[in-house]
């Protein structure tokens, strides 16, 4: 069965993180995702953990269910007259190169909106495309550091950037999202339009209550570790056996239940602890319960007998451990795809999104560089053999 956008052509110029998770998402919603890299690969290709044929795991996971194609399009004019030829036969651009790299290569909305009037342009950067800003290049941890998300995250002392790198992904889910709405006007009226998403606008969304706290009231928040700010009883405990759950006590209802079962109504009775800003409040007094009732179990047992109250928690697992929880595996949250050559497995993430109508699925795995340059420059813009061979002998794919 087609997936929703069966019918779109996207042409992803993305490295890293944000521009391949927009790609890959759409991949998921049944676009023809064709990724452009450099000839011998872009450096995301190679970085970071790597698998045994020396691409990365993490290029494995952003670029499933594409096709990918070679072209030296940042360094040379025929390069980039080849790119505005298939911009031609494409209905999305993605890139998340620098407003000033992508001026200077030639990567703009103006130029593909004159071989293609109505293509949706995305283009994802740091710090946007406007302001003093807006030349300078950056990461998701720069992101993480300017927006104050390490200044309250970890413990006292240490700003601290959690691992994860969810700037970059939630900024690929908005540019997703920018571009199906795109699609969606341009159905409705024939206009295709500039999707512009930033880490910095992402980042910032995250930590604007903290910011508008402190702008209204000058409150400062501080580091709480692990524990949840401004919530009843939420955090890491350890248990008899070695383990760590995380336990979240909040709102009435859940802070009630818990009470009950081990016992204690004498806190429901004390105006203390009535909602949950009072027991953030009261902390030192009511977190040491929660941690005496987890250290008294295993962390088996404390989440078994969470289930059964019914409260939220859940084990603290490392990387060993996830792929073999139950409910992973049940809801199929990571699936198995073979290396090009069929060498090896790996797992990579399941489409996100499920959809009862277009399902999603992966129809591929991660692609070789240049896997589909004949199979893309023959069909698509009609290169013959002979004229692959010149475009490999000058360096253009």
């Amino acid at each position: 069965m087609a997936g929703a956008l069966s019918k779109i052509r996207v042409l992803d110029l993305g490295r890293f993180i944000a521009g391949p998770f927009c790609g890959l998402l759409l991949a998921d919603l049944g676009t023809d995702v064709i990724h452009i890299e450099r000839p011998g690969g872009n450096e995301d290709r190679f970085m970071g953990f790597q698998m045994p044929n020396g691409y990365s795991f993490n290029f494995a996971n952003q670029n499933r269910n594409k096709r990918a194609i070679t072209l030296n399009y940042e360094k040379t004019e025929k390069g980039r007259q080849i790119l505005l030829e298939l911009v031609k036969h494409s209905d999305v651009v993605i890139h998340n190169f620098s407003p000033e790299a992508a001026r200077a290569i030639g990567i703009t909305y103006d130029k593909c909106k004159r071989v293609k009037p109505d293509i949706i342009f995305a283009q994802v950067s740091a710090f946007g495309t406007t302001g003093p800003h807006q030349h300078r290049i950056g990461f998701d941890q720069i992101m993480k550091g300017i927006s104050g998300a390490m200044a309250v995250s970890g413990f006292p002392d240490t700003p601290t950037k959690e691992q994860a790198n969810h700037v970059d992904y939630m900024t690929g889910s908005l540019t997703a999202l920018g571009i199906v709405s795109a699609i969606h006007h341009r159905a409705e009226t024939g206009e295709g339009q500039v999707v512009e998403t930033s880490l910095l606008q992402t980042a910032v969304t995250f930590t604007a209550a903290y910011i508008a706290e402190w702008e209204m009231t000058q409150t400062r928040r501080l580091q709480v570790g692990n524990r949840s700010q401004f919530l009843g009883s939420a955090d890491l405990y350890p248990t008899k056996d070695g383990r760590w759950v995380m336990v979240c006590l909040i709102t009435n209802a859940i802070w009630q239940r818990f009470c009950r079962y081990i016992g204690r109504d004498d806190l429901l009775k004390d105006p203390r602890f009535k909602d949950d800003w009072s027991r953030w409040e009261h902390r030192d007094i009511i977190d040491p319960v929660v941690a005496q009732w987890v250290a008294s179990r295993t962390a088996a047992e404390a989440v078994a007998e969470a289930e059964k109250i019914p409260i939220p928690a859940c084990h603290c697992y490392d990387q060993s451990e996830v792929a073999k929880d139950p409910q992973v595996k049940a809801m199929g949250v990571l699936s198995q795809v073979p290396f090009p050559d069929g060498s090896a497995k790996v797992n990579v993430t399941s489409p996100p999104l499920r959809m009862s109508a277009t399902p999603t699925a992966i129809q591929r795995s991660f692609p070789m560089v240049g896997q589909h340059n004949e199979e893309i420059y023959k069909t698509l813009l009609g290169y013959n053999k002979m004229e692959l061979v010149t475009l490999k002998e000058e360096g253009i794919i």
